[in-house]
């Protein structure tokens, strides 16, 4: 073991320049003379992608491949997600690798994100939940986990030069705070910064992100790295936060030197940021251990992630489950050629990968058409399927996007399927009735071109090496389906609120929708949703009763009852509504869940914990996160449409969030805030300037100065004006000793 600030000062300044590059694509530099290892770092955040070339050529070493990251969100389970995570640190630690490259936090501003599959959920305490999960098991292992892309990565178009330009408040609330709630609670050993650029500065050399929010406000005390050829301007980086840039080799080491040379760059942010890299390497030394993985325990876990990430979407007539008497045919090229994964940096090479169509199998009679190749579907292929579905009793039609249409790289043209899949959906529901369609894609489809021709759906995402076997679980009733949407399904792609804005223009994304993206502007706007987020069917009921609230613990605690006559699991999910706050917010927001297995007939009593932000919002002028006094709903349901129990609060908090009116402000302003109205409305009452003066109305709209400059004009005297002036200043510095005099206006 070693000593990292010992070892710092035994470095030559060439030696704590190389440590700021890596070696190559996924190792850091040792230092041979003093015995400090490499260490070897690798793509997540579905699996462990250890690639055996150091070239970017996608190759993989078998591992177990999890579902992807929209899938692991759509379980609401964090302690699942927590031991698939810690399963691939098992699996690291058999392979060499000490830092895994996930998971990925970035929002869903649109459906048409072509990362969307890697990141979790629209909403950023789910996500920040799902994650600090996620980063608990990994590091568990004795594995860094390395959250990303820090921050304002929403897009794959032009990812690598587009300049979000995001403000303050949406920044915190939406695109930092599952970051925040990760580094609180789980403590990651690694952040990495993104391609992009945020209010005009590249993510990997922005102060604003890697100072004040990162260090300052965060706390974050782990290494900062770059994402693969991210940064910019090498020396910029490092000068304002970047610890590692990555890949190697460093071909750009002489410019830091130079800079050093220069003065552009000081020896004590050098000293800074080697340090960070020694320590991370300290750690991955110090945590090195012998694994020997269960990969059969590993692929059933997989499994399990997949049925639980399941959303039953529609069951018209209690379609589902399926019999093990009835014929089934299985139609679709998903069905032996599974789309199980996204295509990108995460792809993966598994271990035992399991088709639906073999699984299916093992469970009754069933038989197969090809249905498409790709996106398109040849005639042969379409009255194969039909004929197939005309002699069995049911079928199960796989379809959904293809790496074509979803992947790493570019974003989504639309959210439809491809419309040769369309076609054969309605065929062969014309076919047969008993249609059970099973979507595989990364994120939100449009539905409502086949809603008509569907009575069951099953939203399957991209389910990872078991998705097969999980499949046909759900498919069969063996398990209950308990997946619940991540983000929402709109009715179409013109109803996002990004719709004008995104993917922005040649330079440039404005976030003008702020904070109300998914359900937060669909709830908000009440607009209608194909499938809200939350929603997810169940074979069995569930019923919510006895809705209580400790203030004291920030507990609530409601008594969840299955009624149905199978097994099942519920997801209690609590948002909170703000009666009355100065600053605009969201109709609704999330702010706690839990995931209950009930039996037939057993009840169950749920505690869900609020945490320290679940009544707060980020107030620009404060610079933080406030709470502010007033009265709250806590709305209790199973999904963001569905709320079955609500219970008012009073919140009480000793922060002022309003900004007091200033001497340059209107009279509504005034009148509007007691702290001035109590001020203004005396002198009103002692001029009879009344409501029904005929001046009345328009007087609000003028501000102080023009208020006592018009004063002469509304058939008062120019003394008037003046005692009014010296009143109204009088009163202000009581209020605010440094403030201002009130300048009337000349002419």
């Amino acid at each position: 073991m070693f000593d990292p600030q010992a070892v710092l000062d035994q470095l030559t300044r060439d030696e704590k320049v190389r440590l700021l590059c890596g070696a190559d694509a996924w190792h850091l530099h040792g230092i041979e003379r003093l015995n400090i290892p490499e260490v070897t770092l690798t793509d997540g955040p579905h699996g462990v992608r250890l690639s055996d070339s150091q070239a970017l050529d996608g190759s993989a070493r078998p591992a177990t491949v999890f579902p992807v990251e929209a899938a692991m969100a759509a379980t609401w389970n964090p302690d699942l997600i927590e031991q698939a995570a810690a399963a691939m640190g098992d699996e690291c630690q058999s392979m060499g690798v000490s830092v895994l490259l996930g998971p990925g936090l970035n929002g869903k501003r649109t459906p048409l994100g072509g990362r969307n599959f890697e990141y979790f959920s629209e909403d950023p305490f789910l996500t920040g939940a799902m994650a600090t999960a996620f980063v608990r098991g990994l590091q568990s292992r004795g594995v860094g986990a390395c959250i990303k892309h820090f921050a304002g990565n929403e897009q794959e178009t032009r990812r690598f030069l587009i300049n979000a330009e995001i403000d303050e408040r949406t920044l915190q609330e939406l695109y930092v705070e599952p970051f925040a709630k990760a580094i609180r609670e789980a403590r990651p050993w690694t952040v990495m910064g993104a391609y992009n650029a945020v209010n005009g500065v590249h993510a990997c050399q922005s102060p604003d992100l890697l100072h004040r929010i990162l260090r300052d406000q965060l706390q974050f005390d782990g290494l900062v790295m770059s994402d693969w050829v991210a940064v910019k301007d090498k020396v910029s980086a490092h000068a304002n936060g970047l610890d590692l840039e990555m890949p190697g080799p460093g071909l750009r080491d002489q410019e830091l030197i130079a800079a050093l040379d220069s003065g552009l760059m000081t020896e004590v942010a050098l000293n800074e940021r080697a340090l960070n890299v020694l320590k991370l390497i300290q750690r991955c030394v110090e945590e090195r251990r012998d694994a020997h993985p269960d990969w059969d325990r590993h692929h059933e876990l997989a499994v399990r992630v997949a049925t639980e990430s399941m959303v039953l979407l529609k069951n018209d007539n209690s379609l589902l489950p399926l019999s093990t008497e009835e014929s089934v045919g299985v139609i679709g090229e998903f069905a032996h050629l599974p789309r199980f994964q996204g295509g990108g940096s995460s792809h993966m090479t598994p271990r035992h990968l399991v088709d639906a169509f073999t699984a299916v199998g093992e469970r009754t009679t069933v038989q197969w058409a090809t249905g498409y190749t790709g996106t398109e579907v040849t005639e042969e292929e379409l009255g194969e399927a039909v004929a197939l579905a005309e002699i069995v009793d049911k079928v199960v039609l796989l379809t959904g996007t293809t790496d074509s249409m979803e992947s790493e790289g570019f974003d989504r043209a639309d959210m439809k399927l491809a419309p040769d899949h369309l076609q054969l959906i309605e065929a062969v529901a014309r076919a047969n009735p008993n249609l059970v369609v099973v979507v595989h894609s990364g994120s939100a489809v449009e539905t409502r071109q086949f809603e008509a021709h569907t009575p069951a759906m099953i939203q399957a995402w991209l389910p990872g090496e078991g998705g097969g076997e999980a499949l046909a679980r759900v498919l069969f009733g063996e398990v209950s389906p308990s997946g619940k949407l991540s983000e929402t399904f709109p009715v179409r792609l013109e109803h996002n609120p990004t719709y004008e804005t995104f993917p922005g223009s040649k330079d440039t994304v404005h976030y003008s929708e702020g904070l109300f993206t998914g359900y937060r502007y669909y709830d908000t706007k009440t607009l209608p949703v194909q499938y809200p987020f939350g929603h997810g069917l169940s074979y069995t009921r569930f019923e919510l009763s006895d809705l209580t609230y400790d203030a004291e613990q920030r507990h609530a605690r409601v008594r969840v009852t299955n009624v149905g006559d199978r097994e099942g699991a519920e997801v209690v999910q609590l948002y909170v509504h703000d009666e009355a706050s100065t600053y605009r917010r969201p109709e609704h927001e999330l702010k706690a869940c839990a995931k209950v297995t009930l039996a037939p007939g057993e009840q169950r009593e749920v505690t869900l914990t609020l945490d320290e932000h679940a009544f707060a919002y980020y107030v620009p002028h404060l610079g933080r996160w406030a709470v502010e006094s007033g009265e709250f709903e806590l709305r209790v349901g199973v999904s963001s449409r569905d709320i079955r129990l609500t219970h008012r609060i009073e919140v009480e908090s000793d922060t002022e969030v309003r900004i007091l009116p200033t001497l340059n402000d209107t009279v509504q302003d005034w009148l509007a805030d007691d702290r001035t109205a109590d001020i203004l409305q005396p002198i009103f009452e002692r001029m009879k300037f009344e409501q029904d003066h005929p001046m009345y109305g328009i007087a609000l709209g003028f501000p102080i100065p023009q208020l006592l400059q018009f004063i002469p004009h509304m058939g008062y005297s120019e003394a008037e004006a003046e005692k009014v002036k010296a009143d109204l200043e009088e009163a202000w510095q009581k209020l605010n000793p440094d403030g201002m005099e009130v300048q009337i206006p000349q002419g």
